[in-house]
C-alpha cells in the first residue's frame, strides 16, 4: 500500500483534486484494490476556503498529527504564495518531511513550497512564467526546464500547464503500476477529459517505466529521462540491484556499448536539442545535459561532431556562426565541422 498524502492550501482547484483522487482509485482497481491510500492535510485550519464561497473543504489531518508514514507527498496550485504564517509551517512540514518520503510531487505554485523547503536545489523543475519569476528568490539553485511540462529530478516530481495535476498523477502511476496500467487510468477518464489519454501519451514519451523490461531497459529508460543526475555505474548497478561488474557485462552484451557511452551518447542528444531550440546559454545547457562545465562540453563537441556548440547551434539555426560564448566558428582553423550524430539514441 503507497500512503499518498496531498497537501491543501486555500483556493486549491476542486477539478483537479477529484482528478487526481479518481486516477488512484482506478488505478487501485486495476492494481487489485490494495494499491494507493489516499489522504489530505492542511495547516492546521478548520475548514479551507475554496473560490466558491458556499463550499467549504476540510482536510483529514492538519500538519501536526499528520501520519509519519507517508511514501508520496503531493502539493497542488492553490492561493497565492505569501509567506504566511500557514505557508511558513508548510514549508517547514516539507523540509521536515521530505527525507522519509519516496517522492514529492508539485504543480503550480506548489512548485514555490518544494523550492522554499529546498527540495528543488540542485534539481531541475518544469514551472509556469509566474512561478518560474519567484523561484530565484526561494532556491537560486533550481534550473527550469523550459521543453517539458513533466519533469522528474532526483525524487522531485513537477508539471505544469492546463491538467497539469491529472498529467502528474498519471505519471507517478506509471512509475508504480507501469504504463498499460497508467494509460487504462487516462483512458477511463476519457469520457470527463476527452484529450486525457492524448495530453497523457504526449507528456510521457520520456518518463520511465521502472516495472517493464530488463534492468539494462530499465537502465537505458531512466538514463534517457534523468540526463543531468548522477549516473555513474554504481548509482545505476544499486538501483537495478547489480553489482557493478554484472551490469557493467549485461549492458555492453545486450547494446555492444558501456554503460559510460550510453550516457554520454544520451547527454550529447540532449544538449544538441536544447541547442537546436536556442533558448539557453551553453553554460545552462552543459549542466541540464549533465556534461558539467561550459569547456568541458565544448571539447566533447569538437571531439565527437567536429564544432563547438555555438557553431553546431548556428549551423542549426541556418544562422553565420559567431563567437558569442568565447569559441571560434569552427575549431583548429577547418572549414567544415565534420559531426554526424544519430537521429535517436540507440535503446537496445
Amino acid at each position: 500500500m503507497r500512503n499518498v498524502m496531498i497537501v491543501l492550501r486555500s483556493n486549491f482547484g476542486m477539478l483537479e483534486l477529484a482528478s487526481a483522487f479518481e486516477c488512484f482509485r482506478h488505478a487501485s482497481e486495476l492494481g487489485g484494490g490494495a494499491s494507493y491510500s489516499v489522504t489530505t492535510c492542511s495547516a492546521g485550519y478548520d475548514a479551507l476556503q475554496l473560490e466558491e464561497p458556499w463550499i467549504r473543504f476540510s482536510a483529514v489531518y492538519n500538519l501536526n498529527n499528520a501520519p509519519p508514514q507517508v511514501d508520496t507527498l503531493i502539493v497542488p496550485d492553490a492561493s497565492p504564495v505569501t509567506l504566511r504564517d500557514h505557508d511558513l509551517r508548510i514549508i517547514e512540514f516539507l523540509s521536515k518531511r521530505t527525507p522519509t518520503v519516496r517522492r514529492v510531487a508539485a504543480y503550480g505554485n506548489g512548485v514555490l513550497f518544494a523550492a522554499a523547503a529546498g527540495i528543488t536545489r540542485g534539481h531541475t523543475v518544469v514551472a509556469d512564467a509566474e512561478t518560474q519569476a519567484r523561484l530565484p528568490t526561494l532556491c537560486s539553485q533550481t534550473l527550469v526546464e523550459p521543453h517539458s511540462d513533466l519533469h522528474k529530478s532526483g525524487k522531485i516530481w513537477t508539471a505544469r500547464g492546463t491538467g497539469a495535476g491529472l498529467a502528474l498523477t498519471l505519471a507517478l502511476i506509471e512509475e508504480d503500476l507501469g504504463r498499460t496500467t497508467a494509460v487504462e487510468v487516462a483512458r477511463r477518464i476519457g469520457a470527463r477529459l476527452d484529450d486525457a489519454d492524448t495530453r497523457y501519451r504526449s507528456r510521457m514519451a520520456r518518463v520511465p517505466s521502472f516495472d517493464q523490461g530488463s534492468p539494462v531497459e530499465r537502465v537505458q529508460e531512466w538514463v534517457m529521462a534523468n540526463p543531468s543526475a548522477d549516473l555513474s555505474v554504481g548509482k545505476l548497478a544499486a538501483m537495478v540491484a547489480m553489482s557493478e561488474k554484472t551490469l557493467s557485462r549485461a549492458f555492453k552484451q545486450k547494446t555492444g556499448d558501456t554503460v559510460g557511452e550510453f550516457v554520454l551518447s544520451v547527454r550529447l542528444r540532449y544538449a544538441c536539442d536544447m541547442l537546436k531550440a536556442g533558448e539557453r546559454k551553453i553554460k545552462d545547457i552543459a549542466r541540464l545535459s549533465g556534461l558539467g562545465s561550459q569547456s568541458n562540453m565544448r571539447q566533447l563537441f569538437i571531439t565527437r561532431f567536429g564544432c563547438t556548440p555555438t557553431a553546431y547551434r548556428d549551423l542549426q539555426s541556418g544562422q553565420a556562426s559567431s563567437p558569442d560564448d568565447g569559441e571560434s566558428e569552427f575549431p583548429f582553423g577547418a572549414k567544415k565541422p565534420a559531426y554526424q550524430f544519430p537521429e535517436s539514441a540507440n535503446i537496445a
